[in-house]
C-alpha cells in the first residue's frame, strides 16, 4: 500500500487495526488486516475510518475462523461493554 492509500507501518504492515489522525482538522486514515486473511481493507475519512474499526471489531468476534482472536475479541467486546455500562449508572 504505497501512493494515496495508508501508509500506517509500511513497508511491512502485520497484523491488526492502524488508525491515525493527524490534527483535529486532518483526514483519518486506517488499515486493519486479520491473520487469517478474510479481512483486509483501508479507509480514509472519519466516517469511513469509523465504520471499517466497527467492521474490523465485529470480523474478530464473529466471523474469524481462528478461535484463540474470536475469544480474545469476546473478552475485549465484554469489558467494552462493562466499562459502558459504568458510565451509565452513575
Amino acid at each position: 500500500m504505497n501512493g494515496i492509500g495508508p501508509t500506517i507501518g509500511n513497508p511491512h504492515p502485520g497484523y491488526g487495526l492502524r488508525v491515525r489522525k493527524d490534527g483535529n482538522r486532518g483526514l483519518a486514515v486506517a488499515d486493519a488486516d486479520c491473520p487469517c486473511g478474510r479481512f483486509s481493507k483501508a479507509a480514509q475519512g472519519d466516517v469511513e475510518v469509523e465504520s471499517l474499526v466497527i467492521g474490523y471489531g465485529r470480523h474478530r468476534r464473529d466471523e474469524c475462523p481462528i478461535p484463540a482472536i474470536r475469544a480474545a475479541a469476546a473478552r475485549q467486546y465484554a469489558a467494552l461493554q462493562q466499562s459502558l455500562n459504568k458510565r451509565r449508572r452513575k
